[in-house]
């Protein structure tokens, strides 16, 4: 008996030795095919390793999705090309058996090998997809798989299934537009896919986030979610174009501030403050969100937003702002231009004299010329403006009557700046 045994362990020993001899012959063997990119002749010794022995490597399943593409490509006909589609789904669920942390969204990539093929099984794509994004949503990267989702699930409840409401379409629009926002962030490479997906959902939801809507959905959830931050930003997100004005909004921004000061939830809430008539309370918060801002061309946009909108009466302040705004980009031609016509309206207030006030202009036409030399695109409105200035700025004659050829004089009041005359 234990003769027997002996030999059975031996034997085994031995078999499964030549196993994994063969299959590693049969690897090196579909590598070269594959080498020269041969994908027909791979194909017979890369499915005897993958049967043979499955998780000998997790190439054997990266290197079958390239083989078994490459004859879906190639299909005589429909028939063959869903078949091999059908075989790359099976490749996926077996990829995701043997080595399931470097697959766990196994069923995203199963729903978009139908959606890519044009395969007709669009009940059979949702539950992939649903199945995918509910349990992995962190690690899909597909904007097409997003858009294809959202489609789906909208069409279903415009046919009238009673599984997606109105309230499931809301809720997974906010879960997917924050998620694109991650993708941003994560993928910057891939930027104009996310931004056509966002557009698509954008245009899919539409009919579904009315004010009314959408107010109603958060308010019934806002309870179960104060603390979570994920929650609360993209809930923020999709409100922030429509229902800024609600109660519901000003809540909302208020937690997502008090949970996390970030130049976004700064801008939330000074929103929300903005659209219920607290003026001080947004312009410190419209504040604090550009000083928080971390990327530079951003961080001159929000500087001179405000200087062009609530500080805008406010000629000192909007000064600072427009400065700091040329501080963080120098391109940012549109400032000179705001600048300049700041100068332009306080000729009469900044200079004593009619000499001066002649020479404020001088100093909008000096300034606005900035303008044109930061962006191009501003040359027609930059000399639209000098003509205007010009007729009311010092000449050439002004200026040598008063022997102030070359001279530097100081533009008081809240300009404070000096001006060298022509010679």
């Amino acid at each position: 008996m234990r003769v027997f045994l002996f030999t059975t362990v031996l034997l085994f020993g031995l078999n499964s030795s030549a196993q994994k001899i063969d299959c590693s012959l049969q690897t090196a063997e579909y590598q070269e095919f594959l080498k020269v990119n041969n994908f027909d002749d791979a194909f017979t010794p890369w499915e005897f390793v993958k049967n043979k022995c499955p998780k000998q490597s997790e190439s054997i399943y990266t290197d079958g999705v390239k083989i078994i593409q490459y004859k879906i490509e190639n299909a005589k006909n429909e028939e063959e090309k869903e078949t091999l589609v059908r075989q790359l789904m099976k490749l996926y669920d077996q990829y995701y058996k043997h080595f399931p942390k470097s697959i766990e969204d196994y069923n995203i990539y199963k729903a978009m090998a139908l959606i890519d093929n044009a395969i007709a099984a669009n009940e059979e794509i949702y539950q992939l997809l649903d199945n995918g994004f509910t349990t992995s949503l962190d690690k899909v990267t597909s904007g097409n798989a997003i858009y294809n989702y959202f489609k789906l699930l909208t069409e279903k409840n415009q046919n009238g299934n009673k599984s997606v409401s109105n309230e499931k379409v809301v809720e997974t629009y906010t879960l997917l537009s924050n998620h694109i926002a991650t993708l941003f962030e994560k993928n910057p490479s891939e930027k104009e896919s996310y931004i056509a997906a966002k557009r698509a959902i954008n245009a899919l939801a539409d009919k579904f986030l009315n004010c009314d809507v959408l107010t109603k959905y958060y308010e019934s959830k806002l309870s179960q979610n104060q603390e979570n931050l994920t929650w609360l930003q993209a809930s923020l997100q999709v409100m922030a174009e429509k229902c800024s004005v609600t109660p519901v909004f000003l809540s909302i921004a208020e937690k997502n501030y008090a949970l996390k000061v970030s130049s976004q939830s700064a801008d939330y809430l000074a929103t929300a403050s903005l659209k219920n008539r607290k003026f001080d309370e947004a312009k410190k918060l419209f504040l604090e969100s550009a000083e928080l801002e971390k990327n530079p061309i951003e961080k001159a946009n929000k500087y001179y937003n405000l200087a062009t909108g609530l500080y805008s009466s406010d000629k000192p302040k909007a000064k600072e702002l427009l400065l700091k705004s040329l501080e963080f980009n120098p391109k940012l031609g549109t400032a000179y231009l705001f600048l300049a016509q700041l100068y332009a309206n306080s000729a009469s207030e900044c200079g004593k004299t009619e000499f001066e006030k002649k020479a404020v202009y001088n100093l909008a036409i000096e300034t606005i010329k900035k303008a044109a030399l930061a962006d191009e695109m501003l040359k027609a409105n930059v000399t639209m403006f000098v003509n205007d200035f010009s007729k009311e700025a010092l000449s050439a004659s002004d200026i040598s009557k008063a022997k102030m050829n070359g001279k530097t004089i100081t533009i008081g009041c809240w300009i404070n700046e000096k001006i060298t005359l022509s010679k």
